[in-house]
């Protein structure tokens, strides 16, 4: 058997917070042998906001936090942090921990809505999306990684 069987839950134990988990089997070939992963994930929501974490049991750890601002104006922001054996020391080297934080905005036009979003790697992104009419919407897109 070959392919990718992807299992979710998310169970409200409050009215405002809830745990949940995810499991992925997968295997690439008939030789290989399968690979599997679990994570596990808490969400708690406001009147008008939501916090999330994410814990992969591969060594991931996300967060993340959105907030309606006005009627027209949202925020949000990221974290994800990795950690994995270090590079050169074998099994027993140490840990290598990397993270990205992402910072988002996101403002609602009357027929349009304009995004905005920078990372901790200084890459910038923005997205303008335009209805034309009922069923076309228009988009513009830019990036910006400098950075690297």
């Amino acid at each position: 058997l070959t392919g990718i069987v992807i299992g979710s839950y998310l169970q409200s134990v409050t009215p405002r917070f809830a745990l949940g988990f995810e499991g992925v089997w997968q295997r690439a070939a008939l030789g290989s042998r399968p690979e599997t992963a679990m994570s596990y994930c808490a969400r708690y929501r406001g009147t008008d906001w939501i916090a999330s974490a994410q814990y992969l049991a591969a060594g991931s750890l996300g967060a993340s936090y959105w907030r309606r601002l006005t009627d027209k104006v949202e925020a949000g922001v990221d974290c994800q942090l990795q950690f994995a054996p270090g590079v050169g020391g074998g099994m027993f080297g140490p840990p290598r921990r990397e993270g990205t934080t992402t910072a988002g905005v996101k403002y609602n036009f009357q027929t349009s809505v304009y995004r905005a979003q920078i990372d901790s790697a200084g890459k910038i992104g923005v997205v303008l999306e335009r209805r034309v009419a009922p069923p076309v919407t228009l988009t513009f897109a830019a990036e910006i990684d400098q950075m690297k």
